[in-house]
């Protein structure tokens, strides 16, 4: 057998894992893009700890993950990552879900970034094809029409804001450990013509048991104040970047002025924040469920579109 050449493209399997869902909220002020920016990197570092071998980061592209496997490895372990691959899937939206709904329990802060944390929602795209993998720098990047086309596909006709979208290729290569439903479907695209997809909408069937809330004070009152202090020295610590679903229209002078004005009211703030942290954690926490047991999506996801 012929080894591949280095500058050959090799079979890989393509995933883009997109948060969506602030674009019409970030246009209020400065203190409302900081916070978002903070939310979307906190819920991006959620799904990143779940990322195990066989997966592996392309790199972060704003608010969205592209993620790659090499399928050249030999077929018994290529064979084994079918299953892994699907329970990782999966496990992002769980994992999504429970940081979604631990922001959520945890801010003390009312603007529109905070307020509307349950609005975001997760798609994942998953294509399967070749890439060719070359360095830059001290990164590596992948190249070639499926690269292209993955990306692509995150512009699409499902009307579902949180889903599992696959192509027919990477649905032949996957293995889920559960039963999951899915509905046919088609995207079609000027320069790349018909590509035949496969939609899952998570929601209805939990990928793990829902744990009823049983933290104490002490918890609660932590897990508050760290996010208290996480949103009130964003505008200090956030790094400028090409957020996709964040409006980044604000100038640098507002920027720069309501850094100033953060650690001017650092002093007074702080110990006002530990009282209503407090008030906040002794609040008796009511769980976040995202579907009602027993639903079923109809196909369009109008179901769960609100109106």
């Amino acid at each position: 057998m012929n080894p591949r050449p280095a500058d050959a493209p090799e079979p890989v399997l393509l995933i883009i894992a997109d948060i969506s869902g602030y674009t019409r909220y970030m246009t209020a002020n400065v203190k409302t893009l900081a916070h978002s920016q903070t939310i979307i990197t906190e819920l991006i570092h959620a799904i990143v700890r779940q990322i195990e071998l066989p997966l592996e980061v392309a790199k972060l592209e704003g608010d969205a993950i592209f993620l790659y496997c090499r399928k050249q490895n030999g077929p018994r372990d290529w064979a084994e990552s079918r299953g892994l691959i699907g329970e990782q899937l999966l496990a992002f939206f769980y994992q999504f879900r429970q940081k979604l709904g631990e922001l959520g329990r945890s801010t003390t802060c009312n603007c529109q970034a905070c307020t509307h944390i349950e609005t975001l929602q997760l798609k994942v795209i998953v294509h399967s094809g070749e890439a060719l993998f070359h360095r830059v720098l001290n990164f590596v990047e992948l190249a070639g029409v499926d690269v292209i086309i993955v990306h692509r596909l995150l512009k699409n006709s499902v009307k579902a804001g949180q889903y599992l979208l696959l192509t027919e290729a990477a649905r032949a290569d996957l293995i889920f450990s559960e039963a999951i439903s899915l509905v046919e479907s088609a995207e079609t695209y000027a320069d790349i013509g018909r590509v035949n997809t496969l939609v899952y909408l998570p929601g209805g069937e939990a990928t793990k048991p829902q744990q009823p809330e049983r933290d104490g004070f002490g918890q609660r009152f932590g897990q508050s104040w760290w996010l208290y202090t996480k949103l009130w020295f964003a505008p200090l610590t956030r790094r400028a970047g090409p957020f996709q679903n964040v409006e980044t229209g604000t100038g640098i002078l507002g920027r720069i002025a309501f850094g100033v004005l953060t650690v001017v009211l650092t002093p007074l703030f702080l110990p006002v924040g530990v009282i209503f942290v407090s008030l906040h954690a002794l609040k008796t926490p009511s769980p976040v469920s995202p579907a009602a047991p027993g639903h079923v999506h109809k196909a369009d996801g109008t179901c769960c579109r609100k109106s």
